[in-house]
C-alpha cells in the first residue's frame, strides 16, 4: 500500500490496477457465457428471456452494490488512517448486511418476479423465458451480496491480486455450469440462472478462505476485533449506513436506467432485444475493465481521506485517470473493427446479428464518451461522498429519460442508442460539476 511518505507513482498504478483489469474483465464474462451459451443453444426468445430476466434480477442484484463501493471506501480510509481492526470490522458488518439482504430477495422472489413481469412488455415467450430464469437466480442472491462485501474489502486494503482470484474462479464455475445444465441437459435460461447461483455460492466459500489468509499474512488476524458486540455496535453500524444509504439510492437510480434500456429494446420486438442484450455485453465488458482504474482511484482517493492530504488525492486523480482515458481510446476503436468478428462468433441467428452490427458503431462509441463517469464514480466512492453520487445519478437519470422519449418514438431503435450513450455524458459532467466541493471538503478537514 501507498503509504504518506510515497507518493503514488505511474508504476504503482499499474501494479494495483493490472489485476483488476483482469478480474473485472471476468465479473461481465459471468453474462458474456451466459449470452453465449443461450445463444448457441436457443433462439431469439431465449436470449431475450436471459435478457429480462436478468434485468429483472439486477433492480435488486445491482441496487446493493453499495456494500461493494461502501465497504471499499471506509477500508481504505481506516487503512489510511492506521486503524486496520476497524477495517476487518467494517467487512464483517457489511457481511452481515448483505446475509440479511440476500436471503430476504430470497424469501420474496415470488412476488418479485410477478409484479416485474406485470411492468415489462416483452413477448409472451420473452417472459415465460425470463419468468424461468429469475426463479433459478434468486437462490443465489445471498451469495452474490456477499461477494459484494468481500470484494469490496480486498480493494480497499489492496489485495487486487486476490479479488482477481475471486473474480476468475466465478468466472470459470459459472462457465462450466452453464455449458453443463444449458448445452448438456438442455435446461435453457433456467439452467443459466442455475449455474450462475451454484457458482456464486461456491466462489463466497473460496472468497472468504482467501480474506481469512490475507488476514493472517498481515499477523492482524484476531477473533478479538469480531466480537457480536462490536459488529453491531450502534455507533459503527450508523456510519456504514449512513454511508451506504446515498449510495443505495444512486444504485437504484442506475438500475432503473438500465433497465430502462433493456425495456426500451422490448418495445422494439424480440430481435432488438436480443441485439441490444448482447451489444450490452460489449459494454459492460468495457466498463468494468475500465472500472480497474477508478477502483485504484478508490483505494487511493479513500487513504487521502484517511490521511488528509489534498496532495495525494490530486495525484490519485491524475495518474489513474491518463491510463484510464488511454485504454478507452483504444477500446473504442477495437470495437469498432473488430465487433463485427466478435458478433459472427457469438450469434447464430442471421437477424439477431444484422441487426447488431448496424448498431456497433453506437456500442463502440460508449468506452470514450463513458470513461469520465467511471473514473469520477470511483474517486467520489473512495472519498465516500455518496451524496453527491445520488444526486448525480438522479439528475442523469431524469435527463436520459426525457431524451429517450423524445428520440425512441421518432428514430426508433438508433433513438434509444442516442439517448443511451447521452446518458454517460449526463453522469459525467454532473460528477465533474461536483468535484470541486470534494477537494474543498478535505482541505477543511485538513485545516481542522
Amino acid at each position: 500500500m501507498t503509504s504518506a511518505q510515497t507518493p503514488l507513482t505511474r508504476q504503482r498504478v499499474i501494479a494495483l490496477t493490472w489485476p483488476m483489469i483482469f478480474a473485472n474483465a471476468l465479473i461481465p464474462l459471468v453474462g458474456v457465457i451466459d449470452t453465449a451459451v443461450i445463444s448457441l443453444a436457443g433462439n431469439a426468445a431465449d436470449i431475450g428471456g436471459v435478457a429480462i430476466g436478468a434485468m429483472v434480477f439486477a433492480v435488486f442484484y445491482w441496487s446493493t452494490y453499495f456494500l461493494r463501493m461502501g465497504v471499499t471506501g471506509l477500508t481504505a480510509q481506516a487503512i489510511g488512517a492506521g486503524n486496520h481492526a476497524e477495517s476487518q470490522r467494517v467487512l464483517w458488518r457489511a457481511l452481515l448486511i448483505a446475509a440479511v439482504l440476500g436471503f430476504t430477495f430470497l424469501i420474496l422472489k415470488g412476488p418479485i418476479g410477478h409484479l416485474a413481469f406485470n411492468l415489462l412488455q416483452g413477448s409472451e415467450a420473452v417472459e415465460t423465458k425470463g419468468a424461468a430464469y429469475v426463479s433459478a437466480r434468486f437462490w443465489g442472491a445471498p451469495a452474490a451480496l456477499c461477494l459484494f462485501a468481500i470484494t469490496g474489502w480486498l480493494i480497499g486494503a489492496g489485495h487486487t491480486r486476490t479479488a482477481m482470484l475471486v473474480q476468475l474462479f466465478l468466472a470459470l464455475f459459472n462457465g462450466a455450469l452453464d455449458i453443463w445444465f444449458v448445452l448438456g441437459l438442455g435446461w435453457g435460461p433456467k439452467g443459466i440462472a442455475a449455474g450462475t447461483a451454484m457458482a456464486e455460492w461456491l466462489t463466497v466459500f473460496l472468497g472468504l478462505a482467501l480474506v481469512f489468509r490475507a488476514f493472517k499474512a498481515r499477523s492482524r488476524f484476531s477473533l478479538r476485533d469480531i466480537p457480536l458486540a462490536g459488529l453491531i455496535e450502534p455507533a459503527a453500524l450508523k456510519r456504514l449506513l449512513g454511508v451506504n444509504v446515498n449510495l443505495f439510492l444512486r444504485s437504484v437510480f442506475m438500475t432503473i436506467g438500465f433497465g430502462w434500456f433493456v425495456n426500451a429494446g422490448a418495445r422494439q420486438g424480440d430481435v432488438m432485444l436480443a441485439a441490444n442484450q448482447v451489444l450490452m455485453q460489449f459494454i459492460v465488458v468495457w466498463a468494468f475493465v475500465l472500472d480497474a482504474f477508478a477502483y485504484t482511484a478508490e483505494a487511493e482517493t479513500g487513504r487521502a481521506f484517511g490521511r488528509g492530504s489534498t496532495n495525494d488525492l490530486r495525484r490519485a486523480v491524475r495518474l489513474t485517470s491518463e491510463f484510464a482515458a488511454l485504454c478507452a481510446i483504444f477500446f473504442s476503436i477495437l470495437t469498432y473493427i473488430g465487433g463485427g468478428f466478435l458478433l459472427g462468433v457469438l450469434l447464430k441467428d442471421e437477424m439477431v446479428r444484422q441487426v447488431a452490427l448496424h448498431y456497433l458503431p453506437w456500442c463502440a462509441a460508449v468506452p470514450v464518451l463513458g470513461v469520465a463517469a467511471w473514473q469520477l464514480d470511483g474517486i467520489f466512492i473512495g472519498a465516500t461522498r455518496g451524496a453527491a453520487m445520488r444526486n448525480s445519478a438522479l439528475l442523469s437519470l431524469l435527463a436520459y429519460l426525457l431524451l429517450d422519449a423524445v428520440f425512441a418514438p421518432a428514430y426508433g431503435n438508433t433513438g434509444v442508442w442516442m439517448a443511451f450513450v447521452s446518458y454517460y455524458i449526463f453522469r459525467g459532467l454532473t460528477l465533474g460539476a461536483a468535484y470541486p466541493a470534494l477537494e474543498r471538503s478535505l482541505q477543511r478537514k485538513t485545516v481542522r
